[in-house]
């Protein structure tokens, strides 16, 4: 059901009250908000859930499944129950409807957001109403419609070939719609399909529609959601997820984040929550304490800089007026002088908390070489995970004697949004038999460009006879696409749909594989010294492969047994 604000909140205190409390019973202060917390880690945030946006994004999963299953027991009931003429999408809620359907309605809005629809006869889809294009979180067009009578996203489809049509496309919209619509690919056999925008493979996780929720309602309250703090006096954003790739201890990382924040419990800070408190450093008892007096001006710590041989940092880190800029500025150092500067603040807070809990204040040789302790550690467990391995040593393999071995490889230019693919078809002698090369003028990512690839090179097996093939390839995403059965909502779906289906009628042996990318050098040449010296759009096929492709050939022959 969809809990009420009134409840999320009530669980959220509770949390929170768990949270800062360090599993006590006994009330602690809050040192940041509940909203901070919920933010993601690249965002200053903990990653906390906000409940009530994460009930809905878990109704969207029910909205999610009446549209991609419709024939289940329970999506035949609803749908002739409350949208029989229509879809989910569609269906607006009523007098009369039940507390569930209302809530899975909820859902459905924030389903919207992110909902595209795949290209395949293009039937379904509605020019200038519906979200088809792969950009930007609208997902349509930026072109106004003024008074054309194109609809449907089939009357843009050339009856005879199947492919877009490029002119009647370019005379109708703007040049980034255009560009965008022929990248896609269609297969005009199948139906159009809905699939997710916020996911590379195209299929829902509750997850993602949690960022949805929380990027829409940043965007309600006006609240930039991209950052949660800017260093003091410039307008760069701060690197917040620098602080989880540290290599030490999470206690550590904590302590960053809080000194980032400016939320440890320094006597300032706790007399500024209105408690009653002696603000003296609890360690020099001269000046208050607050975070600039503890790690860079008391007279101990200072002594700490100087044993270590960073008082040249302790001088540039003084001045720094909030916990943000100074981690800002040991961003800025070399790594190991930033492991150094952020392990001592760390050993020096612990030895601050001894003292303030009446305990015997350490040396400050002990301190330092507490440090220099931890990084010998820290340093020997690198030097662990380095120590170098055998090198596997990886070599094209020829295919059994019954069976063609293809290797094909595509390459993407994002600046151009251009590319280019090859191919090469070899037999259990090594011998070349067919190979190809082509030019792509719109493409829209590197696994495109590779299942183009795999498309046109079993295209011109199937042309030349043969029936037994093997599909090897360096792109392990497309080769799990093309070995799995279950419907595909990438954006390069509509392509993979046409390779099984040639996979299927054309071959009675087809079996795909991955390679190493040094087993895959032939196909590799052939795109990067052909296909971008032919012309836009054009491709080429051939016997033999061209002489500046044959050294590579030759090279994988010594490996043959």
């Amino acid at each position: 059901f969809d809990f009420t604000k009134g409840l999320c909140e009530e669980l959220n205190m509770i949390i929170a009250r768990y949270w800062w409390s360090q599993q006590d019973k006994t009330n602690k202060i809050h040192w940041l908000s509940w909203k901070k917390l919920t933010r993601s880690k690249k965002k200053g945030g903990l990653g906390f859930r906000d409940l009530h946006l994460f009930n809905l994004a878990m109704f969207s999963r029910q909205a999610w499944r009446l549209l991609t299953s419709p024939n289940t027991l329970c999506g035949q009931v609803l749908k002739s129950r409350y949208f029989p003429n229509s879809d989910i999408l569609h269906c607006q809620p009523r007098a009369g409807i039940s507390y569930t359907w209302r809530s899975i309605l909820r859902g459905a809005e924030l389903l919207k957001e992110g909902i595209i629809w795949r290209i395949g006869n293009g039937e379904n889809v509605k020019i200038w109403e519906d979200p088809w294009l792969p950009r930007g979180s609208t997902r349509k067009l930026a072109t106004p419609r003024r008074s054309c009578l194109l609809t449907r996203v089939n009357e843009l489809i050339d009856p005879v070939t199947g492919e877009w049509d490029e002119q009647l496309i370019c005379d109708n919209f703007w040049p980034e719609d255009a560009a965008e619509i022929l990248r896609i690919p269609i297969n005009v056999h199948m139906e159009d399909w809905p699939a997710w925008h916020f996911d590379p493979k195209g299929l829902f996780s509750v997850k993602s529609a949690y960022k949805v929720a929380v990027t829409r309602r940043d965007a309600l309250t006006g609240r930039d959601g991209s950052t949660s703090g800017n260093v003091n006096g410039g307008g760069d954003e701060f690197k917040w997820h620098k602080i989880w790739q540290l290599k030490v201890p999470n206690k550590v990382k904590m302590f960053v984040w809080r000194l980032a924040h400016n939320s440890l419990p320094v006597r300032r800070n706790v007399a500024n929550r209105g408690i009653n408190i002696d603000t003296m450093c609890p360690v020099c008892r001269r000046f208050d304490e607050d975070c600039g007096h503890l790690f860079f001006k008391c007279k101990f710590a200072k002594l700490c800089w100087r044993l270590m041989n960073m008082e040249h940092i302790r001088a540039e880190l003084v001045n720094c007026q909030s916990g943000v800029e100074t981690i800002n500025k040991i961003w800025g150092f070399d790594r190991h002088i930033q492991l150094k500067v952020i392990v001592f603040l760390w050993r020096w807070w612990s030895a601050r908390n001894k003292v303030n809990e009446g305990e015997r204040m350490q040396s400050a040789n002990e301190i330092c070489s507490s440090v220099c302790y931890f990084l010998m550690e820290v340093q020997k467990l690198e030097r662990n995970a380095m120590k170098q391995t055998a090198v596997a040593r990886y070599s094209w393999k020829p295919p059994p004697a019954d069976i063609y071995k293809i290797n094909s490889d595509g390459s993407f230019d994002p600046s151009s949004r251009s590319g280019g693919w090859g191919f090469v078809v070899r037999d259990s002698s090594g011998e070349v038999l067919a190979a190809g090369a082509g030019n792509i003028t719109y493409a829209a990512s590197s696994l495109q460009a590779e299942a183009i690839a795999v498309y046109k090179s079993i295209l011109q097996a199937a042309r030349l006879g043969m029936t037994r093939i093997i599909l090897e390839m360096d792109a392990t995403v497309l080769a799990s696409a093309l070995k799995s059965c279950c419907v595909d909502r990438s954006a390069i779906g509509g392509l993979v749909y046409q390779i099984r289906d040639i996979m299927c009628d054309d071959f009675s042996c087809c079996t795909v594989s991955v390679c190493n990318r040094s087993c895959n050098k032939v196909a590799d040449c052939l795109v990067f010294h052909r296909a971008y010296v032919l012309s836009s759009g054009s491709e080429v096929f051939m016997n033999q492969v061209p002489n500046y492709v044959k050294d590579f050939v030759l090279g994988d022959l010594p490996n043959i047994v």
